[in-house]
Order: C-alpha cells, then sequence, then structure tokens
C-alpha cells in the first residue's frame, strides 16, 4: 500500500448541474468512487453546505486509501469570468452569480488547489482525453439536459474565443421574428419538464412526439449552422435529454444533411458521451490533474 500511495495522487470532480450534483474520485484513469445529491436551489448558504456533503465522503475514501487528494476541479453550468475566477450568470442557480465558488469551498475545506471551469468544457474534456473523441482534434460537445450548453475542442485544447465569449447552441436564435433562440423553444416545448414530455412521448402521445419533433427540427439547424462553419470531425451529446434522443435525433440528422452544404460534411456522426452521466464530472477532475 505504501508504494501506491507514493505514486497515486487522486482528485475529486464535480459537476453542478441544474438539478443535481455528481461527484467522482478520480485517479487520473478510473473512477474510485461516485456520489451524487440534489442540487439546493435556496441559496448560496446551503449550496455551499451541500456541496461540503458531497465531497467529505470522497475525501474519506482517499484517507482510507490513504492517497492524498491533489485537488478539486468544478464544473458550472453557468456563463464564467475566468479572470476573476467568478461566476457571472448561472441561470438555473442565480444566487452564485458573482461568487468565486472556488475561493468559497476552499476556505472550507482548507484545500488551496480548488479550479472551476464550465460544465459542458468539462464534459468535452473527459470526452477528449479519455473517452468518444480519443485522438481526434476538432470536436463539437452539446449538453442538452436543463439547458442547453456546448463547447468547441480545437487544436489539442477547449476553444474559448478572443473573449471568452464562446456560447452552446442553445443561444442559437431560431425565430428571428421574435428573437427565440433553441433553449428557450426547448423549454417552451418541454413546458419546463422534458422528463415528463419524454415520459408522455414514449407512452405514445402525439402532441409530445410532435413536440420532440419540433425540437430535433430546431436542433438539427443550429448544428447544421455550427457544421458550416467549424466543419468538425465529430459531435457529442450528453445531458439528461440524452435517454430521450431517440424521440428526436432522427429528425435532427435530416435536418442537419438538408443544411450543410459540404457533401462530405454531411456525413458526419452524433454520438453519445461514452463516459455517460460521469463525463462532467470525470472532466472537472482532470482540470487539476
Amino acid at each position: 500500500m505504501a508504494n501506491r500511495s507514493f505514486n497515486k495522487q487522486y482528485t475529486i470532480g464535480i459537476d453542478i448541474g441544474g438539478t443535481k450534483m455528481s461527484a467522482v474520485l478520480f485517479d487520473g484513469q478510473e473512477v474510485v468512487a461516485d456520489y451524487l445529491l440534489a442540487t439546493p436551489k435556496d441559496n448560496l448558504e446551503h449550496f455551499m453546505i451541500i456541496l461540503k456533503a458531497l465531497i467529505e465522503p470522497l475525501q474519506d475514501r482517499a484517507g482510507k486509501d490513504k492517497i492524498v487528494v491533489k485537488g478539486i476541479g468544478l464544473g458550472i453550468a453557468a456563463e464564467l469570468d475566468y479572470k476573476e475566477n467568478k461566476a457571472l450568470e448561472a441561470p438555473n442557480l442565480p444566487f452564485i452569480n458573482g461568487q468565486n465558488l472556488a475561493a468559497n469551498l476552499a476556505a472550507r475545506l482548507g484545500l488551496e488547489n480548488i479550479k472551476m471551469d464550465n460544465d459542458a468544457h468539462c464534459f468535452l474534456l473527459a470526452e477528449m482525453k479519455l473517452g468518444a473523441g480519443k485522438r481526434l482534434n476538432n470536436v463539437l460537445g452539446v449538453i442538452i439536459g436543463t439547458g442547453i450548453g456546448g463547447a468547441w475542442w480545437f487544436n489539442n485544447q477547449i476553444y474559448r474565443g478572443s473573449h471568452s465569449g464562446t456560447r452552446g447552441p442553445g443561444w442559437s436564435i431560431i425565430d428571428c421574428k421574435e428573437g427565440i433562440n433553441l433553449e428557450q423553444a426547448y423549454h417552451k416545448l418541454a413546458q419546463n419538464n422534458p422528463a415528463a414530455l419524454a415520459e408522455e412521448a414514449f407512452r405514445g402521445d402525439i402532441l409530445a412526439e410532435k413536440s420532440y419533433q419540433e425540437f430535433g427540427h430546431y436542433l438539427g439547424i443550429s448544428l447544421a449552422n455550427i457544421v458550416n462553419l467549424i466543419d468538425p470531425q465529430l459531435i457529442i451529446i450528453n445531458g439528461g435529454a440524452v435517454e430521450s434522443s431517440g424521440l428526436f435525433i432522427s429528425t435532427t440528422k435530416k435536418v442537419m444533411r438538408q443544411y450543410i452544404k459540404n457533401e462530405e460534411t454531411k456525413k458526419i456522426r452524433i454520438v453519445k458521451a461514452k463516459l455517460g452521466a460521469r463525463a462532467g464530472a470525470i472532466g472537472a477532475a482532470l482540470l487539476v490533474s
């Protein structure tokens, strides 16, 4: 055990979503342990208490293994200010706006090495290093969950733009007259409850099925626009709605083929994240590995 402890370090990665927070204890290649809690929605203090409670069992496991936790990575469904290390806008958790969660958590845990990034960036980082994107160099990642996020991997890194201003497909305008973007259309079609809509569709509700097909159409247009700009090798999708992708993905692919200009690019594959629901947490752990 002594040699194992000397040679190995653990990191903890946390994927903070609008409905749940998932955490993993990661050894650099594999998940050693994981833990899951519901995301508090009421205030920052309760959120931080539950976040600490999410981490503690993984710290205990590391202690039992006699292996040091090198650091903690946070993947957050939010727009971030990377210079100030603060969350600028978290649509589903507005009480963290303007907060430096890494510094807050560091003070509570007595651990300095805490980093954070956007959740879509973390998911795609994990898939590029360990999942469906290995050995590729131009990949689009899309998260369809509580919201619709995304990231672009190019030249061996997440591309953030000149002002860290890149955004996911959810910001794509699909109704120019009303200025409605893809995420707003998604929420409207799902009545803010995609899981319930999916259940109705799987039971054969025609209106629910049509809602998902309409979403698939809008998603196809948005992805076609992006593909025409960056010509990626692959699109990887993840998030809660991926379990229901059978309801919309065929429509999405059909619409993409209709609007993508290049004949070779029309053949682009859309695949599910190889690392599944833990991809975001693994990517967060990779921030400090």
